[in-house]
């Protein structure tokens, strides 16, 4: 076959190809035209819904929230050792309720009792010793000054023999509060030293509820505010707690402000620790009239309602509102209980 040839047959092959192309493309641009077409016709078929009039009703609303809350103890103590020593009974066992004044843990008095003795011998022989300088007194066999210095000797071995008692005392700790053991630190044998805790005792007779909220929030719950708090735990509530405490300053790392409030736990019974929820109403406005949030409209700031005016064109009206509580706006001017209102 020829150079010459071979080029006739590829010069159609080449206006074949772009035949087949142009077609391809020419069919799709005519469905596209097709399906835009029908496109237009249909939109231009639709026509808008019909407004739907809305009568302005009057009711009052609020706006609640749920707050996750921590129960705690009242009280949540570790009772310490005041002077050192070794333990010789333990009088407790966690759980366990206890009384104020009740014994906890003794620790061993030998050499504290040894030291009374000592200081109360002292202070028997002072006061020996101002009983005979007494009487020499009235005798004038010795001073005023030498009878004065008895009497401070006998004060002074006094107050030895008061500190020798008190830390005789010490070495039985006891319960500073009615409440329950939490926790046993120490047992028989061990060693404790000064301010060391050797059991935990918390007072669960009230409860802390704890909770923390924002700054738009706080004004919700000034002091005094009853609060319905249930456990997470599934028992029976909700239970009341009287608001006691509104932190002054957020804290620095999350900007909330603490909340706590009391809980009466002496007839409940919750177990310290617990997880709780608070519902309160953070914002609530009294019975006025209100709108539906779909009936209105919003330009830049201004709030706008179409407002129907029976019969004539409908005026756009602007309104003021409150924040959206469940679907409708409080509405604080613009509108009256009766007035009409479409909604497109």
């Amino acid at each position: 076959m020829s150079r010459k040839t071979k080029r006739v047959i590829l010069g159609f092959t080449a206006v074949g190809l772009a035949v087949v192309f142009i077609t391809i493309g020419s069919l799709r641009y005519l469905d596209t035209e097709r399906d835009r077409q029908r496109f237009e016709q249909e939109r231009s078929e639709l026509k808008p819904p019909a407004p739907v009039p809305v009568t302005i009703r009057s009711e009052p609303l609020k706006r609640e929230r749920r707050f996750t809350a921590e129960l705690v103890p009242w009280t949540d103590a570790g009772v310490p050792a005041e002077v050192p020593g070794r333990v010789i009974e333990t009088a407790v066992e966690a759980g366990q309720s206890v009384k104020a004044g009740d014994v906890l843990v003794r620790l061993d008095p030998v050499q504290a009792q040894i030291a009374v003795d000592l200081a109360r011998a002292r202070h028997a022989e002072a006061i020996r010793l101002l009983g005979e300088a007494q009487t020499l007194q009235k005798n004038r066999v010795v001073s005023e000054t030498a009878l004065e210095a008895a009497a401070a000797e006998a004060r002074a071995t006094k107050a030895q023999l008061d500190e020798a008692e008190d830390r005789l005392r010490r070495h039985t700790i006891t319960a500073p509060f009615d409440g329950v053991v939490n926790e046993r630190l120490v047992d028989v044998g061990d060693a404790v030293n000064v301010n060391q805790a050797v059991v935990r005792i918390v007072d669960l007779q009230k409860l802390r509820v704890r909770l923390d909220v924002t700054e738009r929030e706080l004004t919700a719950f000034p002091p005094g505010t009853q609060l319905p708090v249930r456990v997470l735990s599934g028992r029976e509530g909700p239970f009341e707690a009287t608001v006691r405490f509104v932190a002054g300053s957020a804290d620095p790392g999350t900007r909330l402000f603490r909340v706590e409030a009391e809980l009466d736990n002496r007839e409940i019974g919750l177990p310290g620790g617990v997880q709780g929820v608070v519902d309160a109403v953070i914002e609530s406005y009294p019975t006025g009239p209100v709108v539906p949030a779909a009936a209105v409209r919003f330009a830049g700031r201004d709030a706008m309602v179409l407002k129907d005016e029976g019969g004539q064109e409908p005026v756009a009206t602007r309104i003021i509102i409150g924040p959206e509580i469940g679907g409708v706006f409080p509405v604080l001017e613009g509108l009256r209980e009766g007035d009409r209102v479409l909604i497109r």
